[in-house]
């Protein structure tokens, strides 16, 4: 049976790439359907009339002649001139008759609002967004939706919005919010403290992908911040190449996550493929590629909000100074901190020396600050303060409390006032307005302040994971990260199969990680030869593809210290196979050398059909199988990539020496994460799970004793 053509990872590979300017930045527009009492009928036609472009809209509705004293056309083909793009407000059953119209007539953009397509999961719905998708690939038609609520261009003044709302005032440069949810959208655009410069609702995005809309936003020079409500991609390649130009532009990606629980992988034959969960493989590309994720509709604002405000003056050093304006909003601020890792920086006496000069007798100096109420109204003694912190080291950026609630006449608004006059007076370190409670923003504090570069943020549990994400996005470094993508071709079936253990280790050994001697006996007389010339103690296993929890099954004898110990271990592997698999193909028995005791690490491969081979590496044995102590991160990766999965590890000090312990080789356990993930990123059309379970690490060297690799059969 064949797929749906919305559900094919690559469909778009082969299609000729569609432009999306005649949908985000047309010059004239058709409301299809438009109405005086219809609801996206009514509120298309008066968002379009009060467009830049309100003198080149056209209207079809057979059954009016006029809508808003405006000429009605009876159809799309009787319209004088061949619009930009087509916005449909009818009902789903007259969206593909239209649409072949509109096609036909030459459009090439088009916003659907209708729903009842794929989002409904019924056969009906889908076979409709098979046509409507085939259509648009047609007449390569960029279409936005179904089941979206439309497009606002805030840079150009154009509104294809499906419900009324007021134009977002102007921002030189803003945030693009593209979201697969149109309510997420509509709440977003209700705040008026948020900078808009597009608002995209992909909807069902089959037609037109999210990822294809995220790309265009990279590129467009209106658009400081990327900001996404993701469910999930369709395009795994087309993500990470828009992330990747992202990156290497230092365009902030902000990215609120759905769907973070993860259920486990059922069907997984190794530890590997059971602990890559499909949420945690998103944060792991967000890693690679420095996306600032929220875990919050607020966090996520607020932190789109004031990376557009600080058009890219990130903090040098990721250490911050507090300023607050009592007693308890300090010690909370210093609680909050801590709880979200948010580093406050250790000032120097010269620091405090200088603040002391703007402060009153009481106050004592130290970071956080309570600087009491002296600072209401003080505009030389707020400046004054900010400088001496502008001029400590330690101090990468500086919060100030003030309340956003008060009118702009009152104390509050000469604080904001005078953190807008010290941008003018030689504060070019970031600085924050940090409230302790959430309010109404004053439009004319955050206008005033926002024109100099001050962000005004949430309240302090949502600005300070949102600073923290700041200050980690300030050092990401591009240059350091392998920006490659590693998505993999698609599989006609999920059918796999399984190396054996034997097989499985000749296989990495050739791309030269170190296992230990190891060969294959078919009976006793072999098993006497090998043990002859093989360093006792040996390890006996039964060797067979089909049997993948060897122990399991009785089929693992250990520490065989001589010939006599190695035969009785051969004799009983073959009885307790026989028990307990005894359908299972066989090969003989694996011979091997044991390795000498060591730290145990696991090191895997789980391969996602969307971004490909991600390399999961952790502390073996109790840390794995109970505390679940792993770093997941896609592959392929460098040395240092390899060394920061490493220190992600909450045991990475068994590694580095804990305790009079002697230090393990972590280079040499670098080297072979970033081996495992070449072979990975090599192989990435053939592979779905690999473990190296355990790998050793010595003070010198690794050795990995035992491997599996899953490979899918077409």
């Amino acid at each position: 049976m064949m797929p749906h053509l919305w559900q094919v990872t690559h469909t778009y590979r082969g299609w000729k790439r569609m432009s999306i300017s005649k949908l985000v930045k047309p010059k004239s527009v058709v409301i299809i359907g438009a109405s005086e009492t219809s609801s996206f009928g009514r509120a298309a036609t008066l968002n379009a009339f009060e467009s830049s472009i309100a003198d080149s809209v056209y209207l079809v509705n057979p059954n009016k002649e006029s809508v808003f004293d405006r000429k009605c056309y009876n159809s799309i083909s009787d319209l004088p001139e061949v619009p930009d793009c087509a916005v449909f407000c009818t009902p789903r059953n007259t969206i593909l008759p239209l649409m072949e119209e509109a096609g036909r007539f030459g459009i090439q953009a088009a916003v659907v609002y209708a729903s009842g397509f794929s989002e409904e999961h019924t056969e009906e719905g889908n076979a409709l967004e098979d046509k409507l998708v085939d259509v648009a690939k047609t007449y390569d038609i960029s279409v936005l939706g179904p089941n979206c609520m439309g497009m606002l261009n805030n840079v150009d003044k154009i509104n294809f919005w499906g419900g009324r709302m007021s134009t977002p005032p102007s921002t030189e440069t803003g945030i693009a919010f593209i979201a697969q949810s149109g309510f997420v959208l509509s709440e977003i655009q209700s705040r008026d403290y948020i900078s808009i410069s597009y608002a995209l609702s992909s909807g069902n995005g089959n037609a037109l992908r999210l990822e294809q809309l995220m790309d265009f936003a990279v590129d467009d020079d209106d658009v400081a911040v990327v900001a996404l409500y993701l469910e999930g991609v369709q395009d795994g390649e087309l993500f990470v190449s828009a992330l990747k130009k992202a990156a290497e532009k230092k365009k902030p990606v902000v990215v609120l996550k759905s769907g973070k629980s993860v259920k486990g992988a059922i069907s997984a034959a190794s530890h590997t493929g059971s602990m890559a969960g499909s949420a945690k493989t998103y944060y792991a590309v967000f890693e690679k590629y420095g996306v600032i994720t929220a875990d919050s509709f607020d966090q996520f604002m607020c932190v789109a909000q004031a990376l557009a405000v600080l058009k890219g003056n990130l903090p040098k050093v990721q250490k911050y100074a507090v300023v607050s304006l009592s007693g308890g909003e300090s010690t909370v601020s210093a609680d909050i901190a801590e709880q979200v890792g948010l580093e406050l920086s250790d000032i120097s006496e010269d620091t405090k020396a200088k603040m002391k000069e703007n402060l009153p007798g009481f106050a004592v100096p130290k970071n956080p600050l309570d600087a009491t109420t002296v600072l209401f109204n003080n505009d030389e003694g707020t400046i004054g303060l900010l400088k001496a912190l502008q001029e400590d080291e330690e101090v990468g950026a500086i919060t100030v409390g003030t309340n956003i609630g008060l009118d702009s006449g009152g104390a509050a608004g000469s604080l904001c006032r005078s953190m807008a006059h010290a941008k003018n007076e030689g504060i070019t370190k970031p600085l924050f307005a940090v409230p302790s409670f959430e309010g109404d923003r004053n439009l004319e504090m955050r206008r005033l302040m926002e024109a100099g570069g001050v962000p005004l943020l949430s309240p302090m549990e949502t600005a300070f994971p949102c600073l923290k994400s700041i200050g980690d996005f300030g050092k990401y470094d591009p240059s350091k990260r392998t920006l490659v993508s590693c998505s993999p071709a698609p599989h006609d079936s999920d059918e796999t199969f399984a190396l054996s253990e034997f097989d499985s280790k000749a296989e990495i050994a050739g791309y030269g990680v170190p296992i230990p001697a190891q060969t294959i006996v078919r009976d006793k007389a072999e098993l006497a030869a090998v043990c002859g010339s093989m360093k006792y103690p040996l390890a006996l296993k039964i060797n067979s593809s089909e049997i993948l929890h060897k122990t399991d099954a009785g089929g693992v004898k250990l520490g065989i210290k001589d010939l006599s110990g190695a035969e009785s271990a051969y004799e009983e592997i073959l009885e307790n196979i026989a028990r307990t698999n005894p359908n299972a193909k066989t090969d003989g028995i694996l011979v091997q050398e044991m390795a000498p005791p060591g730290i145990e690490i696991i090191i895997g491969i789980s391969n996602d059909k969307m971004f490909g081979p991600m390399l999961l590496v952790g502390l073996g044995g109790i840390f794995v199988e109970i505390f679940k102590d792993v770093s997941l991160y896609p592959a392929p990766m460098n040395k240092g990539e390899a060394q920061m999965m490493l220190e992600k590890l909450k045991g990475y000090k068994l590694l580095s020496g804990y305790r009079g312990s002697e230090p393990c080789d972590i280079s040499a356990l670098a080297d072979l994460i970033v081996t495992v993930s070449n072979y990975a990123f090599e192989h990435r059309d053939e592979i779905k799970e690999m473990d190296l379970n355990p790998v050793l690490v010595y003070p010198e060297g690794v050795c990995a004793v035992d491997a599996l690799i899953v490979k899918y059969k077409n």
